[in-house]
């Protein structure tokens, strides 16, 4: 089920997404997203592309799903998803309570891992006409990719790799998305 949400502030833009859906191709373009806030929720085996640069994404309660997302100009906040990849570039990345998950990402700050196990992360690897013009709406620094630095708030032992997160090994990682 596509949504739009106009609750919130008078003049902000209203959020848009998928909620509820299952085993469906799913697309948004840039038009629909231009800086509004974007919701995926309780998606089950879907594939969802987000050409465009939206400001914030926030993905729940997702099973089994491909999240392939452009350049956001904020954040992006996975929660309560399993068995996903997710392809993000953004500013800051949080995680919590998420399960073997691949995360390819472009990513300005640290990214931060809590209450997750068995995700993995790499670089971020989608491309689409149109890309370099949102990583400029987005105000993304392309020089800065923070993809491999990640605080796993669950595992302060400095001396020591956190159990619950890696690196997705290069001969595993994807490269072409369509």
């Amino acid at each position: 089920m596509r949504y739009e949400d106009t609750e919130g502030e008078p003049d902000a833009e209203p959020l848009c997404g998928f909620s509820g859906a299952q085993g469906a191709e799913l697309e948004l373009g840039r038009a629909e997203l231009r800086q509004r806030d974007v919701v995926l929720s309780g998606l089950r085996e879907c594939r969802v592309r987000l050409r465009g640069s939206a400001n914030t994404l926030r993905v729940r309660d997702c099973r089994g799903c491909t999240v392939l997302c452009g350049p956001l100009a904020t954040s992006a906040l996975v929660d309560g998803c399993s068995e996903c990849v997710l392809v993000l570039a953004c500013q800051q990345l949080r995680a919590h309570r998420t399960r073997r998950s691949r995360f390819y990402v472009h990513v300005s700050s640290r990214a931060v891992v809590e209450d997750c196990a068995e995700v993995a992360f790499a670089p971020y690897s989608w491309s689409y006409p149109g890309l370099e013009e949102d990583f400029e709406a987005s105000a993304l620094d392309r020089s800065t990719n923070n993809w491999n630095t990640v605080d796993d708030f669950n595992w302060l032992v400095r001396d020591q790799p956190s159990p619950n997160w890696g690196l997705i090994p290069e001969q595993e990682r994807i490269t072409c998305w369509d």
